[in-house]
């Protein structure tokens, strides 16, 4: 029964660093999403703004 505990334990380690990453990258897109839509469209490539597009942060 341990080792279900030291995997649920491992498990649970990691989705708190997948969720602490989501949240970092969510203020990194907020402040990016501050500069003008023709700046953001010379700086970033056709597919980081549609996975923007997909999330509604760029129009």
């Amino acid at each position: 029964m341990r080792k279900w505990e030291i995997a649920a334990i491992k498990r649970k380690m990691e989705i708190d660093a997948a969720d602490e990453k989501a949240n970092d990258l969510d203020i990194i897109v907020s402040e990016i999403m501050k500069l003008p839509y023709g700046q953001l469209k010379k700086v970033l490539t056709p597919e980081v703004m549609e996975v923007l597009k997909k999330y509604g942060y760029a129009e």
